[in-house]
C-alpha cells in the first residue's frame, strides 16, 4: 500500500444515474467536536406509485454561520433526466438574519439543457439541470430551496430503489425523510442511525417518517476515520422492493443481454480484431485491446439508457459508449468467436461492501468477466492491459449477470503484480562535484501501459521540459535527453515499458565533504524514497484499501580521483509477512554498486487495519535504512 499509488490518474467510470450519497462515519467514542460552519435542515420525501415510478420532494435550509462556506452556498441546482423525469423548483430565496426574505429574482434563474440538432433527440445525454444564484448572501443569512422531480416512466418497471445519507460531520438541526407507498406495494427499507416515528395510513398508502438530529458533528480524525467505510456506519436509509442483488442483476440483464447477441457484422468485425492470434487467450486479449483503444468513453443519461445499453450499430457507427456500451459490445465481439463472458456490476466509488437491502445504486458500473480464465476485464478504464484493473477495484463485491448466486467478490489475478518499476543508475562523479550517466527505468504490469500513455500524450516540445523538471529538484543544475522506446499506438495497452534518460548534474556534490541521501534522479512515482513519507506515529482503526508492488534500485557509482565515500549506508536485509526487504552494498576502489530490492506483500483489495499498521511499522524500520547518507569528500585540485 503505497503513496506512489496515487500516481494512477484514471479509475472506474460511473456510468450509472447515480444519486451520490456520503460515504462517511463516526465511530462511538467521544470524538473531538467539529467547527460548525453550516447549520443545515431538511424535508425529503419520496412519493413511490404502483408502477415504481418516484416523485421526490426536497425541501433544506442551511444558516451559514462562517465566512469560508459564503462561496459555495451562493448556489443550488438540481439535475433530471428530462425524458422520462419532469422537474420544477418550489422556493429559493435569501432569509436575511433581521427576518427578512429575499425571493431569488428571475434573471438569477438558469436552465441547461442537452439535446439534439433542430430539436431533436441527443445522442448521449438529457440530462437537464437548473441553478439558481442566491442574492445579498451574507454570514448569518439562511438559504432556503426546494424543488420536486417527478418520474414520467419508472427505471425498472414496477421496481423502486433509493437511499439517501448524511454526512456525519456536518451539523443537522433537525432533518426528516419520508417514504411513502401504496399498502399493496411492499418495500423493505434499512435505516442506519435515524430515529424512527410513527407510522400512518392515508387513504391506503403507508407514510413512514424517520428523523435525523446532529447539532454538534465531530470532527474528522485521522486515525478514527482514515480507511474503508461500511454501510450502516454513517447515517442513511436504504429503500427498495427488489428481493435480492440477482434480482438487480436479472433486470439489468432483461435489457442487455439480447443487445450482447452477435450479428453478422459483428462477427465480422472479430473475424478482423483476432486475425494472427495463436489461441483463444490471444483472441479475447485483441477484443478486449480493440474495443478499449477504439471506443471512446462517453456517459449515457438519456431516460432508462442510464440502465441500457444503446444498440451496437449506434456505439459502432459512432464508436463511442459508455461503460455498459462498451461491455456489451465486448461480450458479443467475444460470442462472435464462441468465448464465453459475463457482465458483472460493481460498485465504482470506494465502498467495500453492499447494503443489506438490495440498492440499485450501490453497483453503479458494469464490465466483464471471462470464466475461461478466471479474468475481470474493464474496457472503460484506458490504460489498463488485459488481466488487470483499477487498483481500487479489487476486494469488491462484484454480482455477475445472468448467473445463480451471482454475487462474489472480486479478486486480482495471482499470477501478476499489480505494478513493478526497476531503475539502473551508473553515473560517474567527477572531482568538480559534477555526475553524468544513464538512468534506465522498467516497468512492468499496469504501471507500464499507463506510463507509456503518459508520454504517448506529451508533445515532443514538453519531453525537455520533464527532464529538467526531474532533474532541477533541490535546485540541481542539471541537463539531460529522453530515450523513449516504442510509442507506437497497438503497444499502448502492453504491461512491459522501458525507457531511459542521459543527464549530467553540475552540483552533484555542492561541498568539499558532506552527506547525500540516495535516491533515484528519475521514477514514474514509485520511488523508494516515497516509503519515507509514512507515518507510523498513527495507529488506524479501519481496513485499508491495499495492493501490491514490487520495486528495484541499482545504483553503480564510478568516483573519478579524488572523490571518495567516506561512509556508507548499512546494509539491511529484512523478510516477514509484510514485505521483503534486501539492501546490498558492494564497495571497491573506483566506486560502490547499491542494489535496493523491496516486495509489498499486501493483499490486493482490502487489508485489515491490524495489518496496516504492521506493515507501516515495517515499512519504518526500511524507511530508516533509505534515509542513511553516504558520506564523501573531494580533494582540492593541486596548484600547478
Amino acid at each position: 500500500m503505497w503513496v506512489w499509488k496515487r500516481f494512477v490518474s484514471r479509475v472506474f467510470a460511473v456510468c450509472f444515474w447515480l444519486l451520490a450519497a456520503a460515504s462517511a462515519g463516526v465511530r462511538a467514542e467521544a470524538p473531538k467536536m467539529a467547527q460548525i460552519d453550516l447549520l443545515q435542515q431538511s424535508d425529503i420525501r419520496y412519493d413511490v406509485d404502483a408502477e415504481g415510478r418516484l416523485m421526490m420532494t426536497f425541501a433544506g435550509r442551511a444558516k451559514i454561520l462562517e465566512k469560508r462556506v459564503l462561496s459555495g452556498m451562493r448556489t443550488a441546482g438540481l439535475s433530471y433526466s428530462h425524458s422520462i423525469q419532469e422537474a420544477e423548483i418550489l422556493e429559493a430565496y435569501t432569509l436575511k438574519a433581521d427576518g427578512r426574505r429575499i425571493d431569488v429574482p428571475d434573471k438569477n434563474f438558469q436552465t441547461s439543457t442537452q439535446g439534439g440538432r433542430d430539436g431533436g433527440h441527443p445522442l448521449f445525454s438529457d440530462r437537464e439541470s437548473r441553478s439558481v444564484i442566491f442574492p445579498e448572501l451574507e454570514v448569518g443569512d439562511t438559504v432556503v430551496f426546494s424543488y420536486r422531480i417527478r418520474d414520467k416512466e419508472a427505471i425498472f418497471s414496477g421496481k423502486a430503489s433509493f437511499s439517501h445519507a448524511y454526512s456525519p460531520f456536518t451539523a443537522h438541526e433537525e432533518s426528516v425523510f419520508t417514504v411513502r407507498a401504496p399498502a399493496d406495494f411492499p418495500l423493505t427499507i434499512a435505516a442506519s442511525q435515524l430515529e424512527e416515528l410513527p407510522a400512518k395510513m392515508e387513504n391506503g398508502w403507508i407514510v413512514r417518517r424517520w428523523r435525523y438530529q446532529n447539532p454538534r458533528p465531530p470532527a474528522w480524525d485521522r486515525a478514527r476515520d482514515d480507511g474503508i467505510w461500511r454501510y450502516g456506519e454513517t447515517p442513511s436509509i436504504y429503500v427498495s422492493n427488489f428481493s435480492s442483488y440477482e434480482a438487480i442483476a436479472a433486470a439489468y440483464g432483461e435489457r442487455a443481454l439480447p443487445k450482447a447477441v452477435p450479428d453478422a457484422r459483428i462477427r465480422k468485425l472479430a473475424a478482423e480484431i483476432v486475425q494472427g492470434a495463436q489461441s483463444r487467450r490471444e483472441e479475447a486479449q485483441k477484443l478486449y485491446e480493440w474495443v478499449s483503444t477504439n471506443i471512446t468513453y462517453a456517459g449515457n443519461y438519456i431516460g432508462v439508457g442510464s440502465v441500457v445499453p444503446r444498440d451496437l450499430d449506434v456505439v459502432l457507427d459512432n464508436r463511442m459508449g459508455d461503460c455498459k456500451d462498451h461491455t456489451t459490445l465486448l461480450q458479443a465481439l467475444l460470442a462472435a468467436r464462441e468465448i464465453a463472458s459475463e457482465q458483472v456490476l460493481v460498485n465504482a466509488g470506494d465502498t467495500y461492501d453492499l447494503p443489506e437491502v438490495p440498492s440499485v445504486w450501490a453497483v453503479n458500473h458494469v464490465m466483464n468477466y471471462l470464466p475461461e480464465w478466471q479474468l475481470y476485464v474493464d474496457a472503460t478504464a484506458k490504460e489498463m492491459p488485459f488481466g488487470y484493473l483499477p487498483k481500487g477495484a479489487y476486494g469488491k463485491p462484484v454480482i455477475h449477470v445472468g448467473v445463480p448466486d451471482g454475487v462474489r467478490t472480486l479478486t486480482s489475478n495471482p499470477d501478476v503484480v499489480t505494478a513493478a518499476q526497476e531503475i539502473d543508475t551508473n553515473m560517474e562523479i567527477a572531482a568538480d562535484g559534477s555526475a553524468s550517466g544513464k538512468v534506465t527505468v522498467r516497468l512492468e504490469g499496469a504501471k507500464a501501459a499507463e506510463v507509456r500513455n503518459y508520454f504517448m500524450r506529451m508533445k515532443p516540445e514538453d519531453r525537455q521540459k520533464f527532464v529538467e523538471r526531474r532533474l532541477g529538484r533541490q535546485g540541481s543544475r542539471a541537463s539531460g535527453t529522453l530515450e523513449l522506446n516504442d510509442l507506437s499506438p497497438e503497444k499502448r495497452l502492453s504491461n512491459s515499458y522501458a525507457f531511459g534518460m542521459t543527464f549530467k548534474v553540475e552540483n552533484y556534490l555542492r561541498q568539499r565533504s558532506g552527506a547525500f541521501t540516495l535516491s533515484p534522479l528519475i521514477s514514474m512515482g514509485m520511488a523508494l524514497e516515497d516509503l519515507e513519507d509514512f507515518d507510523d506515529s498513527k495507529t488506524l482503526a479501519r481496513d485499508q484499501a491495499c495492493w501490491d508492488a514490487h520495486v528495484k534500485e541499482r545504483y553503480v557509482i564510478a568516483l573519478a580521483p579524488g572523490v571518495s565515500f567516506t561512509g556508507l549506508p548499512e546494509p539491511l536485509t529484512r523478510r516477514n509477512q509484510y514485505l521483503d526487504f534486501v539492501s546490498r552494498i558492494d564497495a571497491h576502489p573506483d566506486g560502490v554498486t547499491i542494489e535496493r530490492s523491496f516486495v509489498d506483500k499486501t493483499p490486493v483489495g482490502v487489508c485489515k487495519a491490524d495489518f496496516w499498521n504492521a506493515w507501516v511499522r515495517e515499512v519504518a524500520v526500511v524507511a530508516e535504512n533509505l534515509e542513511q547518507p553516504v558520506f564523501y569528500r573531494r580533494e582540492r585540485p593541486r596548484a600547478r
